[in-house]
């Protein structure tokens, strides 16, 4: 059950790409519509992906609940479709959060600034010098979506176990040096070995999701664990009723097993 994260360039052919691996292979392709579908289970709107997908939030954006829901939002459909194993997954912090896990293949795909802004002027017409802010912000956005989710560098190679530059290469070249790299014997082997540890990371997220729901800001004070199924929660929370309900709908989670909570309740102080 391999899994693949593709980071792209603008212009980079990067989309062509990724889509061309996914047909060959018979991969799952897991892009910005996918994504989008996908957070709608978690209450998330199309005006907050808008928002937040791909860019760098605002100052005050950044201390938003809101933007706290979307990450473990996002965080939780990511490991849901790499545990499926077989998939493609475009953009959205993959290299991130499936960073240290075996059975992944991490690729960058980039070119010249340049090449890009030739190949999407010609693609997309229009006047060069719109075209190239456009490019230029788009870079800047995606390095910052990276930085302020993630607090990693977008160009960090530490982050790619494959990094194509297609400034002579084809989009054939490119598919057929992905393809041969994930179908290398380290990354099957390595993929044998990691659904059971992506389902708990899937879980922990909704869980979350959950607690910032009932909780608000309080789901801050919440410790989650989740092995196995069993979810394990402990810290303060401000009522037997929020207790109630968080143990309530933490149980109505799919893939929940078993939840535990171990918490300590206390009064809110609504002044004289």
């Amino acid at each position: 059950m391999p899994i693949l994260t593709i980071s792209r360039q603008p212009g980079s052919l990067g989309n062509e790409i990724a889509q061309g691996v996914a047909e060959k292979l018979r991969y799952q392709y897991l892009d910005k519509k996918g994504i989008e579908q996908s957070l709608s289970q978690f209450g998330v709107l199309a005006p907050q992906m808008a928002k937040y997908d791909e860019k760098k939030p605002s100052f005050w954006d950044s201390f938003l609940l809101e933007k706290k829901r979307f990450l473990h939002s996002l965080e939780a459909v990511i490991y849901d479709f790499a545990r499926k194993g077989n998939v493609v997954i475009v953009g959205r912090g993959g290299q991130v959060l499936l960073r240290y896990l075996p059975g992944v293949l991490h690729v960058r795909i980039i070119a010249p600034f340049e090449v890009r802004l030739k190949r999407i002027m010609a693609a997309e017409g229009g006047d060069e010098k719109k075209a190239a802010r456009l490019l230029n912000r788009s870079d800047r956005d995606s390095a910052g979506f990276l930085r302020s989710f993630f607090e990693v560098d977008w160009e960090d190679r530490n982050l790619y176990d494959l990094v194509i530059n297609t400034d002579k290469l084809l989009t054939a070249t490119g598919m057929n040096l992905i393809v041969e790299s994930i179908s290398s014997p380290e990354i099957l082997e390595g993929g044998k070995t990691i659904e059971a540890k992506l389902s708990d990371l899937a879980l922990t997220q909704k869980v979350e999701v959950v607690l910032m729901r009932i909780l608000g800001i309080g789901f801050g004070n919440v410790t989650v664990a989740v092995k196995g199924g069993i979810v394990n929660l402990s810290g303060q929370i401000a009522s037997e009723k929020l207790r109630e309900d968080v143990l309530r709908a933490t149980k109505a989670i799919d893939g929940v097993q078993e939840v535990n909570g171990q918490f300590y309740v206390y009064a809110q102080y609504y002044g004289p």
